[in-house]
């Protein structure tokens, strides 16, 4: 079944009264195919650590924000927040600045810009953006975005697709083995920082039912050591594509910057 995007564009005044007592939406909406060429796709993820609850803005306007109970914006996304949590968010094609701002409600630096750069989606493409670099209380800056187009894969129910994005900060360029450490298949090979593999990958072999459990170990492409002592267990669902990506600080031990990895559904 063809997945439908929904767009709404408000007019003047959501509602009209037409009568004492009766309440008339005023509203269009408009219904958005997958891939529409008057539209580009971005979603955004945070993997600068250290970097406070922000919102993102297009052009001055607010493009990704949350509701507050107290009237005082609060709510935000910080180190490892996906916007949106769940598919693409919609903007036109061209050039954009592209920024982000400290929440209102924060105790410090409120409403401070430390994020400030240019984008310039295509026509009917999607993008994933990951902000980059570390954040400190000196510079108060995301230093950059690594921006990727994400081509959808051919997706059936039988297949799992992955790609791995290395943003942790001073870490090694990294292979992905499935399976066993030593007897298992390396699918990705010497992803340096700040790239993405190339394209996606099939996951071989993924084993029966809708959701089998995968054994993956992210290992340092130079010496063939894991960079995480054990393997990264999740059970992932046929007929979807997944990001996986690195991120923190390599070598560091504080909760905040450890080295980790994650993944999300990119497509399905």
């Amino acid at each position: 079944m063809k997945k439908i995007l929904y767009l709404f564009v408000v007019s003047m005044g959501l509602f009209t009264a037409c009568k004492k007592g009766e309440l008339v939406e005023n509203t269009p909406y408009e219904y958005v195919n997958p891939g529409d060429t008057r539209y580009s796709y971005i979603k955004i993820l945070n993997l600068t650590p250290g970097s406070p609850v922000a919102n993102y803005y297009l052009d001055g306007a607010k493009f990704s924000g949350g509701l507050s109970s107290t009237g005082i914006e609060s709510a935000g996304y910080t180190y490892n927040g996906l916007f949106p949590d769940f598919g693409y968010a919609v903007t036109t094609p061209g050039s954009h600045k592209l920024t982000a701002k400290v929440v209102p409600a924060a105790t410090t630096d409120a409403n401070l810009e430390i994020l400030n750069t240019t984008i310039n989606p295509a026509p009917g493409k999607y993008y994933s953006m990951f902000t980059t670099g570390q954040y400190s209380s000196t510079s108060k800056v995301i230093p950059s975005v690594l921006t990727i187009e994400d081509v959808k894969p051919m997706l059936d129910t039988s297949k799992i697709f992955v790609r791995l994005v290395n943003l942790a900060i001073g870490g090694p360029n990294l292979d992905l083995v499935k399976g066993d450490l030593v007897t298992g298949t390396k699918i990705i090979t010497n992803v340096a920082y700040g790239s993405a593999s190339s394209g996606w990958i099939e996951i071989p072999n993924p084993g029966s039912g809708t959701a089998p459990s995968q054994n993956l170990w992210f290992v340092n492409s130079l010496t063939g050591v894991p960079v995480i002592s054990v393997a990264f267990t999740s059970a992932l669902t046929k007929g979807r594509a997944y990001t996986i990506y690195s991120r923190g600080i390599f070598g560091s031990t504080a909760t905040a910057t450890l080295y980790n990895v994650t993944f999300y559904t990119t497509f399905f």
